[in-house]
This record gives C-alpha cells, sequence and structure tokens, in this order.
C-alpha cells in the first residue's frame, strides 16, 4: 500500500478545509515550532518519510546534522516515558518547516498524520489559534488502516526497535540506525 492512500482521510479533509477558507496559507507556523510541535511519528510513518527523502536524494549528511541539532537542542532523545508511552511530550522545531512564506518541505502524501490531522478550523486563520488536532478524524483513519498496528510491529521487530512513537527527527535517527 502506498504512503498517499493511508493519509486518503486527512488528505480529503484538509481539502474541505481548504475549500471553506479553513486552511494555513496566512498563518506563521507555530504549529511547526517549538511554539505548539511535538509530533511524534510510528516506525511506518518514520520509514514513509525516510524513503521521500532518500528518493529525493534529501537523506543527506547535512540533514543529518541538522536532525541531529534538532535533537540535542529540543533534548528530544532525553524521553520520560518508555517508548511506548510518553508522559511528557517536548515541543520542538520541526527542521522541515521552511517559515511562513514555504511552509513544509515534506509533501502531504508522506507528511506525519499528526501534521495532516492538525488544521484550523476558523476562516482565515493567521495566528493558529483555532487550529488543533482532529482526534476523532485520526482515530477513524486508524480504524480504516487498522493493519498498520501489525506493520508496525514487524518494523518493529525486524529492526529491533525499542520505541513506538518518537518526535520525528529523533525517529529518522534511530530508523537509519537501525537499517531502515
Amino acid at each position: 500500500m502506498q504512503p498517499a492512500d493511508r493519509r486518503l482521510p486527512l488528505l480529503h479533509e484538509m481539502q474541505r478545509l481548504a475549500d471553506e477558507g479553513k486552511h494555513c496559507a496566512a498563518c506563521p507556523g507555530h504549529c511547526c515550532t517549538a511554539v505548539a510541535n511535538s509530533m511524534q511519528t510510528t516506525p511506518l510513518e518514520t520509514q514513509d518519510v525516510l524513503q521521500y527523502l532518500r528518493e529525493t536524494g534529501r537523506w543527506t549528511e547535512e540533514l543529518k546534522i541538522e536532525l541531529q541539532a534538532t535533537v540535542q537542542k529540543f533534548r528530544l532523545d532525553q524521553i520520560p516515558g518508555n517508548g511506548k508511552r510518553s508522559y511528557l511530550r517536548r515541543t520542538y522545531d520541526c527542521p522541515f518547516f521552511a517559515g511562513k512564506n514555504h511552509g513544509c518541505t515534506i509533501p502531504r502524501e508522506v507528511k506525519p498524520y499528526g501534521c495532516l490531522g492538525f488544521n484550523p478550523t476558523d476562516i482565515n486563520e493567521s495566528e493558529g489559534k483555532s487550529c488543533g488536532s482532529d482526534q476523532n478524524l485520526l482515530a477513524r483513519r486508524e480504524e480504516v488502516w487498522a493493519e498498520e498496528l501489525s506493520e508496525n510491529k514487524s518494523l518493529r521487530e525486524k529492526h529491533k526497535l525499542w520505541w513506538e512513537k518518537l518526535p520525528l527527527p529523533l525517529a529518522l535517527l534511530e530508523a537509519e540506525q537501525a537499517g531502515f
């Protein structure tokens, strides 16, 4: 199954909201910075992003250095949990956010589910005040793609991963180290 297929319900909802004028175009992107970003990804989501980065030639030593700098700056490797559940999610600046005018440099078709499910609910949002994670939509998406549980379990077993979800920069580095 292609990464975009697993994201279809989220992509359709984003488009529906955008058609209503509820989009991120006028916002500075607080949800992508340490102001509000605490995005974590599963092994499967991480694999999707990593594969995209490799296929487009973006998985470089420079990017790995940038990811490591983000991990260190925001202490993302100091996880107050057990890898299955994080009791305190750390906020961080996403290294793939290129600023208000350029947005995210990861295409929607491979973007983490949580990013796609985090949208404004007011027209012409410009400060992120109406934005939030649509937990019902994310749960419905998960029900449709229930086989992801076994895919994530298989990835964890195959690569001997200790984690179920990690902040994206740390997850990418851990995935490469595990041999994804």
